[in-house]
């Protein structure tokens, strides 16, 4: 790891629990992904798993979700899990960024990619460890894939990645 190498622990709440993902920046290197599922869901239980990932990874910056001032109803658990991330990672002296969905759109759109789907393959491709996750093609009809979570954290780790740059 040279002295430019940063290490981002990137969060994402969902419906499921939590997309996390660690990255050694800006190499694009994957430390660790996945996707925490908690049930019944609750975030206490959730935030419990973040001060371990925390404690283990030692991240120099943690990266989440930004809901903005108006979220749904069906996001408030998410916002207020960020708000308590927010607040636990400040507590540790880690400096905190949040990003809205439409700023991973932008970057992305960069590269060709506008869907979450169309993201993730674009990930892919600067991460083929992750092929087996690879989602599949979504109808309106269909759940999102399981380890779509882990995708939308890495897109925040290399969203934060080319603001900053």
């Amino acid at each position: 790891m040279n002295k430019d190498t940063v290490v981002i622990l990137a969060l994402f709440p969902n419906a499921r629990g939590l997309g996390y993902a660690c990255l050694e920046m800006p190499e694009k290197k994957l430390k660790d992904s996945g996707v925490l599922t908690i049930r019944p869901i609750c975030n206490g239980e959730i935030l419990k798993r973040i001060k371990a990932f925390i404690d283990f990874f030692k991240p120099e910056i943690v990266v989440v979700k930004d809901y903005g001032h108006d979220y749904t109803r069906q996001e408030r658990r998410g916002a207020r899990l960020v708000e308590s991330i927010t607040k636990y990672a400040k507590g540790m002296q880690l400096p905190v960024y949040r990003y809205t969905r439409q700023q991973v759109r932008d970057i992305f759109e960069q590269f060709g990619a506008k869907t979450k789907t169309e993201i993730a393959q674009q990930i892919i491709a600067w991460l083929p460890e992750l092929e087996f996750h690879a989602p599949q093609i979504r109808k309106n009809t269909m759940a999102e894939e399981y380890y779509m979570g882990e995708f939308d954290a890495i897109s925040l780790a290399i969203t934060h990645r080319y603001i900053t740059e």
